[in-house]
């Protein structure tokens, strides 16, 4: 299915969400300007940095309301963005991509990381990739980062992803866990805490995807309303999630305190989730224009386009650059 098809099936879900929003003012009663934010899925640790300014007051500081709406799968947040029912969406990858080839127009002006944290599990009999061959491999939609991912790890091992085993897409990371568990399917892609999950209950790690370079995670995508008509909004937006950003990395405990509460896990395993996905969070919210280059390279490929994109067409961190110069 493309990215249009793909879009396009989110259509209707999009259209409810678009007349649930339409009665909301677009400043808050106390007159505070409105930033809301989709976050596919639950949260995870590439929505701590949204957490940890809402929690931390660095939204409130800066004059804003903001709120995120997590559980919001990647083609309606994107679809959500374009229709101006969000503000911004976390959702930086290749639907946000085939959002931009298809005329969107949308950037990404921040981004949490520089390298994926997905991991591959299967089930305790499986100890290599040769015994993948007629199993069930569960991702998440076809032509997502995860999805990607999985069928270059495949093919780097000598699996036929189209032959060899059959993918089964059934949605985010908790949801995978879950089938694993269950016996559902005999291995699947995770990413934090639902490896953790995976390695407590004995399953095998086949393989980590974080040495594969281009692909994103989280950040922030936002439209041309918020980057032309409210850049003020924007700029405060950012530089609380920055702030939000940098705690994150810095602080181990409050970070950690603020992951239990939001992503319903116990403080020990919100420990070992922090641990595990500090090391590809950035700490200024951009990367190197050859890294740029990468990204739109591997996204690319990823939503199977032949075409070509710019950096500049994706990517604005000018906003971020001006922060960095102010400290």
């Amino acid at each position: 299915m493309s990215v249009k098809d793909r879009l396009g099936c989110a259509g209707i879900f999009v259209l409810v969400l678009a007349l649930s929003f339409a009665g909301s003012p677009v400043l808050a009663q106390d007159s505070r300007p409105v930033v809301r934010v989709s976050s596919p899925g639950s949260d995870t640790a590439y929505s701590m940095p949204f957490r940890v300014a809402q929690e931390l007051g660095f939204y409130s500081g800066e004059g804003l309301d903001v709120r995120i709406l997590p559980g919001v799968r990647t083609a309606p947040s994107v679809q959500m963005l374009v229709a101006g029912t969000v503000e911004a969406t976390q959702t930086v990858g290749p639907t946000t991509m085939g959002a931009i080839l298809q005329g969107a127009p949308l950037k990404v002006v921040m981004i949490f990381n520089d390298k994926p944290s997905y991991w591959l599990y299967s089930k305790k009999n499986i100890r290599g990739f040769a015994m993948l061959k007629g199993s069930k491999v569960a991702s998440s939609t076809p032509g997502s980062t995860n999805d990607r991912l999985l069928k270059i790890i495949l093919e780097k091992n000598g699996v036929d992803w189209k032959r060899d085993l059959t993918i089964i897409y059934i949605g985010t990371s908790d949801v995978r866990i879950r089938a694993l568990l269950s016996g559902s399917v005999d291995a699947a892609v995770l990413t934090l805490p639902g490896n953790l999950a995976a390695e407590d209950a004995g399953f095998h790690e086949l393989a980590s995807f974080e040495s594969e370079v281009g692909a994103l995670t989280g950040g922030v995508a936002t439209n041309e309303t918020l980057i032309t008509h409210k850049r003020d909004t924007l700029v405060r937006f950012l530089r609380a999630t920055l702030k939000g950003l940098k705690f994150f990395k810095d602080s181990r405990d409050g970070s950690a305190k603020i992951m239990s509460k939001y992503m319903h896990i116990t403080p020990a395993a919100a420990l070992r989730t922090y641990d595990k996905s500090v090391p590809v969070f950035v700490s200024n919210g951009m990367f190197s224009e050859e890294f740029q280059d990468k990204v739109v390279d591997f996204q690319l490929k990823a939503i199977g386009s032949d075409k070509k994109l710019r950096r500049d067409q994706v990517f604005d961190f000018s906003i971020m650059k001006a922060l960095a110069k102010q400290g």
